[in-house]
């Protein structure tokens, strides 16, 4: 109920905001309305007070809503930060639960610096791995990253296999024996 709530008010404060923009479109079309005060100045003094007077008026209210929509969107701003902050805190604890390495605070940063090290050597940029928030993204980059140096590490081994002895299936007869001997 606490997640449809929240849901309500961001629906309810998006809707308020598109409104805004219509009330700003409609005060900038009365705005334009005013173009001709050299006109009225010149033949219809009492006019010209009246129109300079709710061209002021309407500049007011233009102000105000650009002032409401500007607040709306730094607590629109503030919002998407905190939430951002919340789930990167819960997938840091969900790392370290699911990673042992992760919970030491040294280990933690040592095989964050081999992932981003890696991460570069792959292509990525700093700013697609500072993008990198998931605990599972981190976990796949992590066992990759330990794949490729088990790869580098011992290359002999896939030399070993390639030259291992053909094996005969079942219920056929060998008739190489010196090949298994050897």
């Amino acid at each position: 109920s606490h997640a449809n709530a929240i849901q309500e008010a961001q629906h309810l404060r998006d809707e308020y905001h598109a409104r805004l923009g219509q009330v700003q479109e409609v005060l900038q079309g009365n705005n334009e309305e005013y173009q001709n005060l050299d006109e009225l100045k010149e033949n219809d003094p009492i006019a010209y007070a009246v129109a300079v007077a709710e061209r002021t008026e309407n500049n007011k209210k233009l102000n105000a809503v650009q002032q409401e929509q500007a607040r709306l969107a730094e607590e629109s701003r503030v919002y998407h930060s905190q939430q951002q902050t919340q789930f990167v805190q819960e997938q840091s604890k969900m790392l370290s639960e699911k990673v042992k390495e992760f919970s030491d605070p040294k280990k933690s940063e040592q095989i964050k610096g081999e992932i981003r090290n890696f991460g570069k050597s792959i292509g990525f940029t700093d700013q697609e791995l500072g993008q990198v928030f998931d605990h599972r993204h981190v976990m796949v980059m992590q066992k990759a990253m330990m794949y490729d140096k088990l790869q580098k590490a011992n290359p002999s081994v896939n030399k070993k296999l390639s030259k291992a002895p053909k094996m005969s299936k079942k219920g056929n007869k060998v008739t190489n024996v010196d090949a298994y001997t050897k």
